[in-house]
């Protein structure tokens, strides 16, 4: 019997709306790589959403309530999110990642995803970088074929308005990922 695949992570989805339009984004985002040949994992529209804080993969049922119970206490101001552009490869580590880059909202999430961290007592050290992550390619990029996809990237953010989406995040939500299917465990809704 195959293992389910789960994870728990507090973050927040982006409105309908902002959905539609990263959904048609993405739609350009897929020619270009269509058109190099190369493979991709594309993130399903129902589950676009910007991680704060990943939780872990295996969270016991006992330390899930305990952690419900901390974030009871958790307060949040609404905030905007407003994305930059498209863009690829977010670390050395992560070469593969096509994500939507922040214009605004970024601090705020920042300063979130440090107080959810203290708050929760997590102890992994990430290099937080605040994006909304549209898939991951299946294979190595070449130097050039980065360079040609960066290039043609910035061509798809401008003539597709990637900084004209923007939503306002009132609630964030903790959310337990099982087999590619969401379930919200808890929300905390934003002054």
């Amino acid at each position: 019997m195959q293992s389910k695949k789960m994870s728990i992570f507090l973050g927040f989805f982006p409105d309908n709306e902002s959905k539609d339009e990263i959904v048609t984004v993405t739609e350009s985002v897929k020619e270009i790589f269509k058109d190099f040949g190369i493979d991709v994992r594309w993130s399903n529209p129902k589950t676009y959403h910007c991680t704060l804080l990943f939780v872990g993969n295996k969270v016991s049922p006992i330390l899930l309530v305990i952690y419900k119970l901390y974030l009871k206490k958790f307060t949040f101001k609404k905030f905007t999110v407003k994305f930059n552009s498209v863009k690829l490869g977010i670390s050395r580590k992560y070469r593969e990642l096509i994500y939507l880059d922040l214009l605004e909202g970024g601090e705020q999430m920042r300063e979130i995803y440090l107080q959810l961290k203290h708050l929760l007592k997590n102890k992994t050290d990430v290099h937080f970088i605040p994006h909304l992550t549209l898939g991951r390619v299946n294979k190595d990029l070449t130097q050039q074929e980065s360079i040609n996809i960066a290039k043609d990237l910035v061509n798809v953010s401008k003539r597709t308005n990637v900084n004209k989406i923007s939503f306002e995040v009132q609630s964030i939500d903790l959310v337990k990922s099982e087999d590619g299917v969401y379930t919200v465990q808890m929300s905390i809704t934003g002054s």
